[in-house]
């Protein structure tokens, strides 16, 4: 009874953070929140023992973890070209 509870309010906040992402204009606030989202469903997954949902999430989660250090990596670069 508990853990369903528990899993059925991390869905809202994951629901949440997903919305959330979409309304944002900033595509590195965009790509947070729906990592976020993500990792909250797949918490949800485990919790549940919905493995499609976990692995679902878990690869929508890797892209926005690749897409987030790919951002990262090229502002570095640009920041550090700038003071040359």
């Amino acid at each position: 009874m508990i853990p369903a509870i528990i899993a059925e309010i991390i869905g809202w906040v994951a629901t949440f953070f997903r919305s959330a992402g979409m309304l944002c204009k900033s595509a590195n606030m965009v790509k947070y929140l729906v990592s976020i989202g993500n990792l909250c469903w797949m918490i949800n997954g485990v919790l549940t023992e919905n493995l499609p949902l976990i692995a679902s999430n878990a690869i929508c989660l890797v892209i926005m973890l690749i897409e987030i250090v790919k951002t990262k990596v090229q502002n570095r670069r640009a920041s550090e070209g700038e003071r040359k």
